[in-house]
């Protein structure tokens, strides 16, 4: 057991595979062996760090390493110092690793063994409802063992962790975000805004547009491609009903009957897959006795009502290749089984003219509606920002443009009423526009409308302190963020990585 278990005596019951670690432990490594003629050994130097020769074994344990802390301990870490520098080829960003180890020995950082199982006590994947859940262990045990981590590999990831940690607070923990862009940041979140909308429907321009002849003809022949018919099947197929009612019966009954709805599915099939005379579906239902039912050509989109539900079926029927000798397997429905022969195939025929001149007609007067619209919207906007500059008044800038200004509720930027239509987007908008001012179009299902704001306001709220208090660390997490991949940018410059070119 590794020691930290044994402390905790417990069994963590993380239920994850071992396929997502496999399936990225070649990353980067094998990506640059596939362009040598020599394959790459775990012995071979797969980099140069400060003049320090790195194997491709010391890469894989660090790939090894950041998968396993970012899937199954939760912590994105050693992810994340991978990828400052990202790198195409993969080896390049596995030097950040080396780099950064190489900064913290020469600052003199050194996680203690004490510090490491305390960070590992923190981390959310050991967590239950705020603390330490003992109950979660011999999964994780095993799982960091088939990897190749005991132990005092698994301290040793944590003390990176830590260090990596204990570096970006010595390059960025003196910043805090300035309090004024804080309460700006605040204010823009939790306002509440009054204001009016323009509302700009397509389907006022759509009954204004009008479409010729001659323009249906022309886009007909443009898009002439898209006007086919549907690729139809015809099918026979033997159902095999699941038997019913199975819940009520004793268990050896209801075994049974299960098994003889199989026996029959497996009887027909044998017959059709028969190695030395293989029978044709008719003769295979003849044979066995089963009911054989036709449906007449169709396409997978408009099925039959008798087949309607079953997709995967479908799914299967319009799989087929239409050169397919082989008989098909039975498929699963969702009140028994199915076995099926396709009669006929309709290849998709192209469409006349007349056939789809409404369609085309939908869509020329659709293009039209949203050129229209658009258009409105963008000289409406225009006219009525030029006057509220000038001073005028917005009752009477959208009366001289024969609008209509519909008053909105009072929204809150931060939680917009649900039974306002398009809150969240009128909300996200408003936030950016200025007091007395037009906002940009927000497009929605129906249309777009513009947003008049005539007055916002920070109002008090009981949580204002603490969402004030986050908003600070939020934008100082970012900054120092920004900060420590700068200043980390720089290092690496100075630690001349080499890729090695074996081959």
């Amino acid at each position: 057991m590794l020691e930290f278990f044994r402390r905790h005596r417990g069994a963590f019951l993380i239920t994850l595979t071992v396929a997502i670690i496999i399936s990225m432990f070649y990353y980067g490594v094998s990506q640059t062996a596939a362009n040598h003629e020599k394959k790459l050994l775990p012995t071979d130097v797969a980099l140069t760090v400060y003049g320090k020769d790195y194997s491709v074994a010391d890469v894989q344990r660090v790939q090894r390493a950041a998968q396993f802390t970012q899937y199954y301990l939760q912590s994105d870490e050693l992810s994340s110092i991978l990828s400052i520098i990202p790198s195409s080829g993969g080896l390049e960003a596995f030097g950040n690793f080396f780099v950064a180890r190489h900064l913290m020995e020469k600052l003199g950082i050194r996680p203690s063994n004490e510090e490491a199982r305390a960070a590992l006590d923190k981390l959310p994947a050991l967590q239950n409802n705020g603390k330490l859940d003992v109950s979660r262990g011999q999964m994780l045990e095993q799982l960091a063992a088939s990897m190749g981590f005991d132990s005092e590999a698994l301290l040793d990831i944590m003390k990176d962790i830590v260090g990596l940690r204990k570096l970006q607070d010595i390059v960025t923990k003196s910043y805090t975000a300035s309090p004024l862009a804080a309460e700006k940041q605040y204010a823009s979140s939790y306002q509440t805004f009054k204001g009016s909308k323009i509302v700009f429907e397509t389907d006022t321009f759509k009954k204004a547009a009008s479409v010729t002849d001659a323009e249906i003809k022309k886009y007909y022949e443009e898009n002439k491609e898209n006007y086919k018919t549907l690729e139809k099947r015809a099918v026979s197929y033997v159902f095999f009903e699941k038997a019913k009612d199975l819940d009520k019966k004793p268990l050896e009954e209801r075994q049974k009957a299960q098994n003889a709805v199989v026996e029959r599915v497996n009887a027909f099939n044998a017959l059709t897959n028969s190695k030395d005379k293989p029978k044709t579906f008719a003769e295979a239902a003849a044979a066995t006795k089963e009911k054989i039912e036709t449906v007449p050509a169709f396409s997978q989109g408009s099925p039959p009502d008798a087949l309607k539900a079953e997709s995967d079926l479908l799914e299967q029927i319009f799989a087929r290749s239409k050169a397919s000798v082989a008989p098909a397997e039975a498929v699963e429905g969702i009140n028994g089984w199915y076995v099926f022969d396709i009669t006929k195939f309709e290849e998709p025929k192209q469409q006349e003219l007349a056939e789809v001149t409404s369609k085309i007609k939908e869509v020329l007067l659709g293009q039209k509606a949203d050129e229209a619209r658009t258009k409105a919207v963008n000289e409406a906007r225009q006219a009525l920002s030029e006057g509220l500059k000038a001073g005028k008044k917005i009752d009477d800038l959208v009366k001289a443009q024969k609008l209509t200004l519909q008053p909105l509720p009072d929204i809150d930027t931060a939680n917009p009423p649900q039974e306002v239509p398009n809150s969240f987007l009128i909300g996200q908008e408003a936030a950016k526009t200025a007091v007395g001012s037009i906002s940009r179009a927000v497009d929605f299902d129906k249309g777009a409308l513009l947003i008049y704001v005539s007055a916002k306001e920070l109002r008090k709220r009981p949580d204002s302190a603490e969402l004030r208090k986050n908003q600070v660390e939020s934008l100082s997490d970012q900054e120092r963020d920004r900060l420590f991949r700068t200043w980390f940018k720089k290092q690496h410059e100075a630690a001349r990585i080499v890729i090695s070119k074996l081959g």
